[in-house]
Protein backbone atom coordinates (compact mmCIF):
# COMPACT_ATOMS: atom_id res chain seq x y z
CA UNK A 1 0.00 0.00 0.00
CA UNK A 2 1.05 3.58 -0.71
CA UNK A 3 1.02 6.23 2.03
CA UNK A 4 -2.23 7.75 0.74
CA UNK A 5 -3.98 4.35 0.85
CA UNK A 6 -2.71 3.67 4.38
CA UNK A 7 -3.86 7.10 5.55
CA UNK A 8 -7.32 6.51 4.08
CA UNK A 9 -7.56 3.13 5.85
CA UNK A 10 -6.60 4.73 9.17
CA UNK A 11 -9.20 7.46 8.64
CA UNK A 12 -11.79 4.75 7.96
CA UNK A 13 -10.89 3.00 11.22
CA UNK A 14 -11.26 6.31 13.08
CA UNK A 15 -14.67 6.90 11.49
CA UNK A 16 -15.89 3.38 12.30
CA UNK A 17 -14.71 3.69 15.90
CA UNK A 18 -16.59 6.96 16.25
CA UNK A 19 -19.73 5.44 14.71
CA UNK A 20 -19.47 2.66 17.28
CA UNK A 21 -19.29 5.27 20.04
CA UNK A 22 -15.74 4.63 21.22
CA UNK A 23 -13.89 7.05 23.49
CA UNK A 24 -12.56 10.18 21.81
CA UNK A 25 -8.92 9.37 22.62
CA UNK A 26 -9.10 6.12 20.59
CA UNK A 27 -10.61 7.91 17.60
CA UNK A 28 -8.03 10.70 17.86
CA UNK A 29 -5.16 8.20 17.89
CA UNK A 30 -6.11 6.90 14.44
CA UNK A 31 -6.88 10.38 13.08
CA UNK A 32 -3.45 11.63 14.12
CA UNK A 33 -1.76 8.51 12.79
CA UNK A 34 -3.48 9.07 9.44
CA UNK A 35 -2.23 12.66 9.34
CA UNK A 36 1.32 11.57 10.15
CA UNK A 37 1.33 8.93 7.41
CA UNK A 38 -0.11 11.40 4.86
CA UNK A 39 2.53 13.98 5.80
CA UNK A 40 5.48 11.56 5.66
CA UNK A 41 7.90 12.30 2.86
CA UNK A 42 9.07 8.69 2.86
CA UNK A 43 7.05 5.55 2.03
CA UNK A 44 5.86 4.16 5.37
CA UNK A 45 6.42 0.63 4.09
CA UNK A 46 10.17 1.36 4.19
CA UNK A 47 10.19 2.29 7.88
CA UNK A 48 11.59 -0.23 10.35
CA UNK A 49 9.28 1.09 13.05
CA UNK A 50 6.25 3.30 12.30
CA UNK A 51 6.53 4.64 15.85
CA UNK A 52 9.22 6.96 14.48
CA UNK A 53 6.33 8.95 12.98
CA UNK A 54 4.74 11.71 15.10
CA UNK A 55 1.62 10.66 17.06
CA UNK A 56 2.06 6.94 16.25
CA UNK A 57 2.05 4.58 19.24
CA UNK A 58 2.39 0.82 19.57
CA UNK A 59 -1.20 -0.06 18.62
CA UNK A 60 -1.42 2.20 15.58
CA UNK A 61 2.11 1.17 14.53
CA UNK A 62 1.00 -2.49 14.30
CA UNK A 63 -2.00 -1.46 12.20
CA UNK A 64 0.22 0.59 9.90
CA UNK A 65 2.60 -2.35 9.46
CA UNK A 66 -0.29 -4.62 8.52
CA UNK A 67 -1.57 -2.12 5.96
CA UNK A 68 1.90 -1.49 4.51
CA UNK A 69 2.24 -5.26 3.95
CA UNK A 70 -1.24 -5.49 2.37
CA UNK A 71 -2.73 -7.31 5.35
CA UNK A 72 -6.12 -6.39 6.77
CA UNK A 73 -5.61 -5.27 10.40
CA UNK A 74 -7.65 -7.15 12.96
CA UNK A 75 -9.39 -3.98 14.16
CA UNK A 76 -10.47 -3.05 10.62
CA UNK A 77 -11.81 -6.56 9.98
CA UNK A 78 -13.70 -6.47 13.29
CA UNK A 79 -15.22 -3.04 12.66
CA UNK A 80 -16.12 -3.84 9.05
CA UNK A 81 -17.94 -6.99 10.14
CA UNK A 82 -19.86 -5.13 12.84
CA UNK A 83 -20.73 -1.82 11.16
CA UNK A 84 -22.57 -1.55 7.81
CA UNK A 85 -20.32 -0.13 5.12
CA UNK A 86 -22.94 2.39 4.02
CA UNK A 87 -22.58 4.32 7.28
CA UNK A 88 -19.17 5.65 6.26
CA UNK A 89 -20.76 7.26 3.19
CA UNK A 90 -23.50 8.60 5.44
CA UNK A 91 -20.93 10.56 7.47
CA UNK A 92 -20.10 12.61 4.38
CA UNK A 93 -23.51 14.28 4.41
CA UNK A 94 -23.58 17.87 5.71
CA UNK A 95 -24.57 17.82 9.37
CA UNK A 96 -24.01 14.07 9.80
CA UNK A 97 -20.81 13.20 11.63
CA UNK A 98 -19.84 9.67 12.67
CA UNK A 99 -21.61 9.85 16.04
CA UNK A 100 -24.83 11.07 14.41
CA UNK A 101 -24.56 8.28 11.83
CA UNK A 102 -24.13 5.80 14.68
CA UNK A 103 -27.25 7.05 16.43
CA UNK A 104 -29.34 6.92 13.23
CA UNK A 105 -28.18 3.33 12.74
CA UNK A 106 -28.82 2.18 16.30
CA UNK A 107 -32.07 4.08 16.88
CA UNK A 108 -33.69 4.03 13.43
CA UNK A 109 -31.99 1.02 11.85
CA UNK A 110 -30.77 2.89 8.76
CA UNK A 111 -27.54 1.67 7.16
CA UNK A 112 -27.09 3.89 4.08
CA UNK A 113 -27.73 7.31 2.59
CA UNK A 114 -30.56 5.83 0.54
CA UNK A 115 -32.31 4.52 3.65
CA UNK A 116 -32.00 7.91 5.35
CA UNK A 117 -33.47 9.58 2.25
CA UNK A 118 -36.48 7.23 2.48
CA UNK A 119 -37.26 8.10 6.13
CA UNK A 120 -40.64 9.60 6.83
CA UNK A 121 -41.19 13.09 8.20
CA UNK A 122 -40.70 13.25 11.95
CA UNK A 123 -38.54 10.13 12.25
CA UNK A 124 -35.30 11.99 12.95
CA UNK A 125 -36.91 14.93 14.73
CA UNK A 126 -38.36 12.53 17.30
CA UNK A 127 -34.88 11.52 18.47
CA UNK A 128 -33.42 13.24 21.51
CA UNK A 129 -31.20 16.13 20.54
CA UNK A 130 -32.65 16.50 17.05
CA UNK A 131 -35.27 18.97 15.88
CA UNK A 132 -37.29 19.79 12.81
CA UNK A 133 -34.57 21.98 11.27
CA UNK A 134 -31.83 19.38 11.69
CA UNK A 135 -34.13 16.71 10.25
CA UNK A 136 -34.92 18.88 7.22
CA UNK A 137 -31.21 19.52 6.65
CA UNK A 138 -30.25 15.83 6.88
CA UNK A 139 -33.11 14.63 4.67
CA UNK A 140 -32.43 17.31 2.06
CA UNK A 141 -28.75 16.35 1.90
CA UNK A 142 -29.53 12.62 1.72
CA UNK A 143 -32.05 13.08 -1.08
CA UNK A 144 -29.66 15.22 -3.10
CA UNK A 145 -26.70 12.93 -2.49
CA UNK A 146 -27.47 10.37 -5.17
CA UNK A 147 -27.61 13.06 -7.81
CA UNK A 148 -24.11 14.34 -7.02
CA UNK A 149 -21.15 13.14 -8.99
CA UNK A 150 -18.26 12.05 -6.80
CA UNK A 151 -15.71 14.81 -7.07
CA UNK A 152 -12.32 14.97 -5.42
CA UNK A 153 -10.95 17.98 -3.61
CA UNK A 154 -7.87 19.50 -5.17
CA UNK A 155 -5.37 18.05 -2.70
CA UNK A 156 -6.65 14.50 -3.21
CA UNK A 157 -6.86 14.89 -6.99
CA UNK A 158 -3.38 16.43 -7.14
CA UNK A 159 -1.80 13.66 -5.07
CA UNK A 160 -3.49 10.97 -7.15
CA UNK A 161 -2.75 12.72 -10.44
CA UNK A 162 0.92 13.22 -9.60
CA UNK A 163 1.24 9.54 -8.68
CA UNK A 164 -0.18 8.51 -12.07
CA UNK A 165 1.93 11.07 -13.89
CA UNK A 166 5.09 9.83 -12.18
CA UNK A 167 4.27 6.28 -13.28
CA UNK A 168 3.77 7.32 -16.92
CA UNK A 169 6.87 9.53 -17.02
CA UNK A 170 9.03 6.75 -15.56
CA UNK A 171 8.22 4.40 -18.44
CA UNK A 172 11.01 4.17 -21.05
CA UNK A 173 8.53 4.68 -23.89
CA UNK A 174 7.33 8.04 -22.54
CA UNK A 175 9.00 11.07 -24.10
CA UNK A 176 6.74 13.58 -22.36
CA UNK A 177 3.60 13.46 -20.22
CA UNK A 178 1.36 16.05 -18.55
CA UNK A 179 -1.84 16.13 -16.52
CA UNK A 180 -4.75 17.55 -18.52
CA UNK A 181 -8.45 18.09 -17.86
CA UNK A 182 -10.01 19.98 -14.98
CA UNK A 183 -7.05 19.22 -12.69
CA UNK A 184 -4.70 21.09 -15.00
CA UNK A 185 -7.15 23.99 -15.03
CA UNK A 186 -7.26 23.71 -11.21
CA UNK A 187 -11.03 23.52 -10.91
CA UNK A 188 -12.03 23.53 -7.26
CA UNK A 189 -13.19 19.92 -7.45
CA UNK A 190 -12.17 17.20 -9.92
CA UNK A 191 -14.27 14.33 -11.23
CA UNK A 192 -11.72 12.18 -13.07
CA UNK A 193 -8.10 12.36 -14.16
CA UNK A 194 -6.68 12.86 -17.65
CA UNK A 195 -3.08 12.30 -18.70
CA UNK A 196 -1.66 13.06 -22.12
CA UNK A 197 1.65 11.53 -23.21
CA UNK A 198 3.99 11.64 -26.19
CA UNK A 199 5.64 8.42 -27.34
CA UNK A 200 6.98 6.66 -30.42
CA UNK A 201 5.75 3.39 -28.90
CA UNK A 202 2.25 4.21 -27.62
CA UNK A 203 1.15 0.59 -27.27
CA UNK A 204 3.93 -0.19 -24.80
CA UNK A 205 2.88 2.80 -22.71
CA UNK A 206 -0.86 2.05 -22.69
CA UNK A 207 -0.19 -1.64 -21.93
CA UNK A 208 1.90 -0.66 -18.92
CA UNK A 209 -0.71 1.85 -17.71
CA UNK A 210 -3.53 -0.70 -17.93
CA UNK A 211 -1.46 -3.18 -15.91
CA UNK A 212 -0.28 -0.65 -13.30
CA UNK A 213 -0.56 -1.60 -9.60
CA UNK A 214 -2.98 1.25 -8.88
CA UNK A 215 -5.53 -0.04 -11.43
CA UNK A 216 -8.50 -2.02 -10.12
CA UNK A 217 -10.49 -2.25 -13.35
CA UNK A 218 -9.77 -1.62 -17.04
CA UNK A 219 -12.73 0.04 -18.71
CA UNK A 220 -11.12 0.20 -22.17
CA UNK A 221 -7.67 -0.38 -23.61
CA UNK A 222 -6.25 0.17 -27.06
CA UNK A 223 -2.95 0.99 -28.78
CA UNK A 224 -3.23 4.77 -28.16
CA UNK A 225 -5.25 4.99 -24.98
CA UNK A 226 -6.56 3.34 -21.84
CA UNK A 227 -9.37 4.14 -19.43
CA UNK A 228 -9.09 2.63 -15.96
CA UNK A 229 -10.71 2.70 -12.54
CA UNK A 230 -8.27 3.12 -9.66
CA UNK A 231 -8.53 2.62 -5.92
CA UNK A 232 -11.47 4.48 -4.43
CA UNK A 233 -13.33 4.47 -7.73
CA UNK A 234 -11.19 7.20 -9.31
CA UNK A 235 -11.43 7.07 -13.10
CA UNK A 236 -8.34 7.91 -15.13
CA UNK A 237 -7.71 8.22 -18.87
CA UNK A 238 -4.39 8.07 -20.70
CA UNK A 239 -4.10 9.27 -24.29
CA UNK A 240 -0.86 8.86 -26.25
CA UNK A 241 0.25 10.54 -29.48
CA UNK A 242 3.47 11.03 -31.39
CA UNK A 243 5.71 13.82 -30.03
CA UNK A 244 4.86 16.01 -33.05
CA UNK A 245 1.16 16.08 -32.06
CA UNK A 246 1.56 16.49 -28.30
CA UNK A 247 0.59 20.18 -28.13
CA UNK A 248 -2.73 19.85 -29.94
CA UNK A 249 -3.78 16.80 -27.91
CA UNK A 250 -2.77 18.41 -24.60
CA UNK A 251 -4.74 21.52 -25.46
CA UNK A 252 -7.80 19.55 -26.49
CA UNK A 253 -7.93 17.43 -23.34
CA UNK A 254 -7.15 20.35 -21.03
CA UNK A 255 -10.33 22.19 -22.06
CA UNK A 256 -12.51 23.71 -20.97
CA UNK A 257 -15.06 22.70 -23.56
CA UNK A 258 -16.35 26.28 -23.70
CA UNK A 259 -12.83 27.62 -24.31
CA UNK A 260 -12.17 25.05 -27.02
CA UNK A 261 -15.45 25.85 -28.78
CA UNK A 262 -14.65 29.58 -28.75
CA UNK A 263 -11.16 28.87 -30.12
CA UNK A 264 -12.62 26.68 -32.88
CA UNK A 265 -14.93 29.52 -33.88
CA UNK A 266 -11.92 31.82 -34.10
CA UNK A 267 -10.11 29.26 -36.24
CA UNK A 268 -13.06 28.99 -38.64
CA UNK A 269 -12.95 32.75 -39.21
CA UNK A 270 -9.32 32.32 -40.23
CA UNK A 271 -10.10 29.51 -42.65
CA UNK A 272 -8.82 26.83 -40.27
CA UNK A 273 -10.15 23.83 -38.40
CA UNK A 274 -8.84 22.88 -34.98
CA UNK A 275 -9.13 19.52 -33.26
CA UNK A 276 -7.19 17.16 -31.02
CA UNK A 277 -5.19 16.17 -34.12
CA UNK A 278 -3.92 19.68 -34.91
CA UNK A 279 -4.85 22.32 -37.49
CA UNK A 280 -6.30 21.82 -40.96
CA UNK A 281 -7.42 24.14 -43.71
CA UNK A 282 -11.14 24.59 -44.25
CA UNK A 283 -12.51 21.65 -46.22
CA UNK A 284 -9.37 19.58 -45.66
CA UNK A 285 -9.06 16.40 -43.61
CA UNK A 286 -5.28 16.64 -43.45
CA UNK A 287 -4.40 17.90 -39.98
CA UNK A 288 -1.01 19.40 -39.26
CA UNK A 289 0.11 18.19 -35.83
CA UNK A 290 1.41 20.74 -33.34
CA UNK A 291 4.20 19.96 -30.89
CA UNK A 292 3.35 22.71 -28.37
CA UNK A 293 0.33 24.66 -27.19
CA UNK A 294 2.24 27.90 -27.74
CA UNK A 295 2.43 27.03 -31.44
CA UNK A 296 -1.31 26.42 -31.59
CA UNK A 297 -2.16 29.80 -30.06
CA UNK A 298 0.41 31.57 -32.25
CA UNK A 299 -1.14 30.11 -35.40
CA UNK A 300 -4.43 31.65 -34.27
CA UNK A 301 -2.83 35.05 -33.68
CA UNK A 302 -2.85 34.82 -29.89
CA UNK A 303 -0.32 34.72 -27.07
CA UNK A 304 -0.25 31.63 -24.87
CA UNK A 305 -3.22 31.47 -22.50
CA UNK A 306 -2.47 29.76 -19.14
CA UNK A 307 -4.65 26.69 -18.42
CA UNK A 308 -6.31 28.27 -15.35
CA UNK A 309 -7.80 31.01 -17.55
CA UNK A 310 -9.34 28.72 -20.17
CA UNK A 311 -13.02 28.97 -19.21
CA UNK A 312 -14.36 31.28 -21.98
CA UNK A 313 -14.80 34.16 -19.56
CA UNK A 314 -13.12 36.76 -21.74
CA UNK A 315 -9.63 35.31 -21.97
CA UNK A 316 -9.58 35.02 -25.79
CA UNK A 317 -10.72 38.62 -26.24
CA UNK A 318 -8.19 39.82 -23.64
CA UNK A 319 -5.43 37.85 -25.38
CA UNK A 320 -6.38 39.43 -28.71
CA UNK A 321 -6.11 42.91 -27.16
CA UNK A 322 -2.82 42.06 -25.46
CA UNK A 323 -4.50 42.49 -22.05
CA UNK A 324 -4.18 39.06 -20.46
CA UNK A 325 -3.44 39.31 -16.75
CA UNK A 326 -0.12 38.28 -15.26
CA UNK A 327 -1.70 36.04 -12.61
CA UNK A 328 -0.13 35.63 -9.21
CA UNK A 329 2.16 32.64 -8.71
CA UNK A 330 3.23 30.63 -5.67
CA UNK A 331 6.67 32.21 -6.03
CA UNK A 332 5.09 35.63 -5.35
CA UNK A 333 3.82 34.67 -1.88
CA UNK A 334 5.97 36.16 0.90
CA UNK A 335 4.09 34.87 3.96
CA UNK A 336 0.99 33.24 5.40
CA UNK A 337 -1.37 35.42 7.44
CA UNK A 338 -3.68 32.79 8.97
CA UNK A 339 -2.29 29.67 10.61
CA UNK A 340 -3.22 27.86 13.83
CA UNK A 341 -1.17 26.20 16.56
CA UNK A 342 -1.72 23.81 19.43
CA UNK A 343 -2.76 26.80 21.52
CA UNK A 344 -6.24 26.29 19.97
CA UNK A 345 -7.18 23.42 17.63
CA UNK A 346 -3.96 23.20 15.63
CA UNK A 347 -1.51 20.31 15.91
CA UNK A 348 1.73 22.18 15.24
CA UNK A 349 3.63 24.28 17.74
CA UNK A 350 4.77 27.84 17.18
CA UNK A 351 8.28 26.50 16.57
CA UNK A 352 7.32 23.65 14.22
CA UNK A 353 5.09 25.93 12.13
CA UNK A 354 7.82 28.57 11.98
CA UNK A 355 10.38 26.04 10.78
CA UNK A 356 7.99 24.75 8.11
CA UNK A 357 7.42 28.33 6.91
CA UNK A 358 11.17 28.96 6.81
CA UNK A 359 11.55 25.85 4.62
CA UNK A 360 9.04 27.42 2.21
CA UNK A 361 11.15 30.57 2.03
CA UNK A 362 8.59 32.82 3.73
CA UNK A 363 9.56 36.21 5.13
CA UNK A 364 6.75 36.35 7.70
CA UNK A 365 4.13 34.17 9.38
CA UNK A 366 1.07 35.22 11.41
CA UNK A 367 -0.32 32.89 14.08
CA UNK A 368 -4.11 33.31 14.28
CA UNK A 369 -5.63 30.93 16.81
CA UNK A 370 -9.34 30.89 17.60
CA UNK A 371 -10.97 33.32 20.00
CA UNK A 372 -12.61 32.60 23.33
CA UNK A 373 -16.24 31.82 22.39
CA UNK A 374 -15.30 28.97 20.02
CA UNK A 375 -14.87 26.46 22.82
CA UNK A 376 -15.12 23.48 20.45
CA UNK A 377 -11.82 24.69 18.94
CA UNK A 378 -10.19 25.42 22.31
CA UNK A 379 -10.49 29.17 21.73
CA UNK A 380 -8.16 31.41 23.72
CA UNK A 381 -9.28 33.56 26.63
CA UNK A 382 -7.63 37.00 26.80
CA UNK A 383 -5.26 35.63 29.46
CA UNK A 384 -4.19 32.66 27.29
CA UNK A 385 -3.89 34.97 24.30
CA UNK A 386 -1.48 37.17 26.29
CA UNK A 387 0.60 34.07 27.09
CA UNK A 388 0.68 33.15 23.42
CA UNK A 389 1.70 36.68 22.40
CA UNK A 390 4.70 36.43 24.69
CA UNK A 391 5.55 32.95 23.32
CA UNK A 392 5.45 34.28 19.75
CA UNK A 393 7.68 37.23 20.67
CA UNK A 394 10.25 34.86 22.20
CA UNK A 395 10.12 32.59 19.14
CA UNK A 396 10.56 35.59 16.85
CA UNK A 397 13.83 36.35 18.58
CA UNK A 398 15.02 32.76 18.12
CA UNK A 399 14.28 32.62 14.38
CA UNK A 400 16.06 35.51 12.64
CA UNK A 401 15.24 33.98 9.23
CA UNK A 402 11.56 34.93 9.52
CA UNK A 403 9.31 37.50 11.18
CA UNK A 404 6.79 35.82 13.49
CA UNK A 405 3.65 37.76 14.36
CA UNK A 406 0.78 37.15 16.75
CA UNK A 407 -2.73 37.63 15.43
CA UNK A 408 -6.07 35.96 16.07
CA UNK A 409 -8.96 34.50 14.12
CA UNK A 410 -11.69 36.33 16.00
CA UNK A 411 -15.27 35.13 15.87
CA UNK A 412 -17.86 37.51 14.44
CA UNK A 413 -20.68 37.10 16.92
CA UNK A 414 -24.33 36.95 15.92
CA UNK A 415 -24.83 40.72 16.24
CA UNK A 416 -21.63 41.54 14.33
CA UNK A 417 -19.59 42.40 17.40
CA UNK A 418 -16.24 40.71 17.88
CA UNK A 419 -15.21 38.06 20.38
CA UNK A 420 -12.50 40.22 22.00
CA UNK A 421 -12.73 43.77 23.30
CA UNK A 422 -11.03 46.46 21.21
CA UNK A 423 -8.33 46.85 23.85
CA UNK A 424 -7.32 43.22 23.28
CA UNK A 425 -7.53 43.52 19.49
CA UNK A 426 -5.27 46.56 19.58
CA UNK A 427 -2.48 44.42 21.05
CA UNK A 428 -2.52 42.01 18.10
CA UNK A 429 -0.37 42.32 14.99
CA UNK A 430 -3.14 41.14 12.65
CA UNK A 431 -6.84 40.29 13.01
CA UNK A 432 -8.80 37.83 10.87
CA UNK A 433 -12.55 38.03 11.57
CA UNK A 434 -14.65 34.98 10.71
CA UNK A 435 -18.12 33.48 11.09
CA UNK A 436 -18.13 30.06 12.76
CA UNK A 437 -21.64 29.88 14.23
CA UNK A 438 -25.30 30.72 13.49
CA UNK A 439 -25.04 29.85 9.79
CA UNK A 440 -28.81 29.85 9.22
CA UNK A 441 -29.37 33.59 9.47
CA UNK A 442 -31.19 35.20 6.56
CA UNK A 443 -29.10 36.92 3.88
CA UNK A 444 -29.67 40.46 5.08
CA UNK A 445 -28.88 39.71 8.71
CA UNK A 446 -25.76 37.69 7.85
CA UNK A 447 -24.51 40.43 5.54
CA UNK A 448 -25.13 43.11 8.18
CA UNK A 449 -23.29 40.94 10.70
CA UNK A 450 -20.13 40.74 8.59
CA UNK A 451 -20.31 44.37 7.47
CA UNK A 452 -20.37 45.51 11.11
CA UNK A 453 -17.16 43.53 11.71
CA UNK A 454 -15.55 45.20 8.68
CA UNK A 455 -16.09 48.58 10.29
CA UNK A 456 -13.97 47.61 13.29
CA UNK A 457 -10.64 49.44 12.82
CA UNK A 458 -8.62 46.41 13.91
CA UNK A 459 -10.05 43.88 11.42
CA UNK A 460 -7.67 43.40 8.50
CA UNK A 461 -9.38 40.59 6.59
CA UNK A 462 -12.60 38.56 6.63
CA UNK A 463 -11.82 34.85 6.86
CA UNK A 464 -13.53 32.32 4.54
CA UNK A 465 -16.26 34.88 3.77
CA UNK A 466 -19.08 32.51 2.69
CA UNK A 467 -18.45 29.62 5.09
CA UNK A 468 -18.72 26.89 2.48
CA UNK A 469 -17.13 23.45 2.81
CA UNK A 470 -16.84 21.82 -0.60
CA UNK A 471 -18.78 18.56 -0.97
CA UNK A 472 -20.10 19.02 2.59
CA UNK A 473 -21.73 22.38 3.30
CA UNK A 474 -23.22 25.03 1.06
CA UNK A 475 -22.33 28.70 1.64
CA UNK A 476 -24.48 30.52 4.14
CA UNK A 477 -26.82 33.16 2.72
CA UNK A 478 -24.80 36.35 2.28
CA UNK A 479 -24.69 39.19 -0.27
CA UNK A 480 -21.06 38.88 -1.37
CA UNK A 481 -21.30 41.83 -3.78
CA UNK A 482 -22.27 44.05 -0.85
CA UNK A 483 -19.37 42.63 1.20
CA UNK A 484 -17.05 43.56 -1.66
CA UNK A 485 -18.39 47.13 -1.76
CA UNK A 486 -18.02 47.46 2.02
CA UNK A 487 -14.53 45.96 1.92
CA UNK A 488 -13.49 48.63 -0.58
CA UNK A 489 -15.07 51.36 1.55
CA UNK A 490 -13.45 50.20 4.81
CA UNK A 491 -10.08 49.12 3.40
CA UNK A 492 -10.73 45.59 4.63
CA UNK A 493 -9.24 42.65 2.75
CA UNK A 494 -11.15 39.49 1.91
CA UNK A 495 -9.56 36.11 2.40
CA UNK A 496 -9.17 33.51 -0.30
CA UNK A 497 -8.83 30.57 2.06
CA UNK A 498 -6.54 27.98 0.47
CA UNK A 499 -7.69 24.99 2.51
CA UNK A 500 -8.85 22.47 -0.14
CA UNK A 501 -12.35 22.02 1.29
CA UNK A 502 -12.90 25.79 1.50
CA UNK A 503 -11.28 27.71 -1.42
CA UNK A 504 -13.39 30.60 -0.19
CA UNK A 505 -13.81 33.21 -1.75
CA UNK A 506 -14.95 31.37 -4.84
CA UNK A 507 -13.39 32.27 -8.19
CA UNK A 508 -16.25 34.52 -9.45
CA UNK A 509 -16.28 36.46 -6.18
CA UNK A 510 -12.48 36.75 -6.04
CA UNK A 511 -12.50 38.14 -9.57
CA UNK A 512 -15.26 40.59 -8.68
CA UNK A 513 -13.31 41.71 -5.60
CA UNK A 514 -10.09 42.30 -7.52
CA UNK A 515 -11.96 44.27 -10.18
CA UNK A 516 -13.43 46.44 -7.43
CA UNK A 517 -9.98 47.22 -6.07
CA UNK A 518 -10.39 45.07 -2.96
CA UNK A 519 -7.19 43.40 -1.81
CA UNK A 520 -7.11 39.72 -0.96
CA UNK A 521 -5.18 37.64 1.52
CA UNK A 522 -4.40 34.12 0.31
CA UNK A 523 -4.07 32.11 3.52
CA UNK A 524 -3.84 28.40 4.23
CA UNK A 525 -5.71 28.32 7.56
CA UNK A 526 -3.13 25.61 8.28
CA UNK A 527 -3.62 23.57 11.46
CA UNK A 528 -0.40 21.59 11.00
CA UNK A 529 2.91 21.90 9.19
CA UNK A 530 1.82 19.90 6.14
CA UNK A 531 -1.13 22.19 5.48
CA UNK A 532 1.17 25.17 4.86
CA UNK A 533 1.73 23.57 1.45
CA UNK A 534 -1.96 24.17 0.62
CA UNK A 535 -0.99 27.69 -0.43
CA UNK A 536 -0.66 26.36 -3.98
CA UNK A 537 -4.40 25.68 -4.11
CA UNK A 538 -5.35 29.16 -2.97
CA UNK A 539 -2.97 30.64 -5.52
CA UNK A 540 -4.42 28.46 -8.28
CA UNK A 541 -7.91 29.81 -7.51
CA UNK A 542 -6.58 33.36 -7.55
CA UNK A 543 -5.04 32.65 -10.95
CA UNK A 544 -8.39 31.36 -12.19
CA UNK A 545 -9.88 34.64 -10.96
CA UNK A 546 -7.31 36.70 -12.95
CA UNK A 547 -5.82 38.05 -9.71
CA UNK A 548 -2.38 39.65 -10.02
CA UNK A 549 0.14 39.87 -7.20
CA UNK A 550 -0.52 43.59 -6.68
CA UNK A 551 -3.97 42.63 -5.35
CA UNK A 552 -2.62 40.21 -2.74
CA UNK A 553 -1.44 41.60 0.59
CA UNK A 554 0.82 38.67 1.42
CA UNK A 555 2.76 39.19 -1.79
CA UNK A 556 4.26 42.30 -0.14
CA UNK A 557 7.95 41.99 0.78
CA UNK A 558 8.49 42.28 4.54
CA UNK A 559 9.42 46.01 4.60
CA UNK A 560 6.24 46.90 2.69
CA UNK A 561 4.12 44.51 4.76
CA UNK A 562 5.49 46.06 7.96
CA UNK A 563 4.55 49.53 6.68
CA UNK A 564 1.07 48.23 5.82
CA UNK A 565 0.65 47.01 9.42
CA UNK A 566 1.88 50.27 10.91
CA UNK A 567 -0.41 52.44 8.77
CA UNK A 568 -3.51 50.70 10.06
CA UNK A 569 -6.76 50.72 8.14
Amino acid sequence: MQNADIARALETIATLLEIRGEEHYRVLAYQRAAESVAASGRPVAELDDPRSLPHVGGTTARVIKDLAQNRTPEILAELSAEIPAGLVELTRLPGVGPRTAGRLWRELGVTSVEEVAALGEGSIAALRGFGKKSEESILRAARAHGARERRMLLDEATAFGERLLEFVRSHPAAERAEIAGSLRRQKETVGDLDIVAASDDPKALTDAFAAAPFVEEVASHGPTGASVVCAGGVEADLRVVSPEAFGSLLHHFTGSQAHNVALRERAVKRGLRISEYGLAGAGSDRYEPLRTEEELYARLGLPYIPPELREDTGEIEAAERGELPDPVGVEDIRGDLHVHTSYSDGKGTIESMAEAAIALGYEYLVFCDHSQSLRVANGLSPARLAEKMEAVRRADERYPEIHLLCGAEVDILRDGSLDYEDAVLAELDFVVASVHTAFRMDEGSMTDRIVRAMHNPHVRTIGHPTGRLLNRRDPYAVDVSRLIREAAATNTALELNAYPDRLDLSVPHAREAARAGVRLTIDTDAHDERALSFMRFGVSQARRAWVEKESVINCLPWPEFERYLRRGK
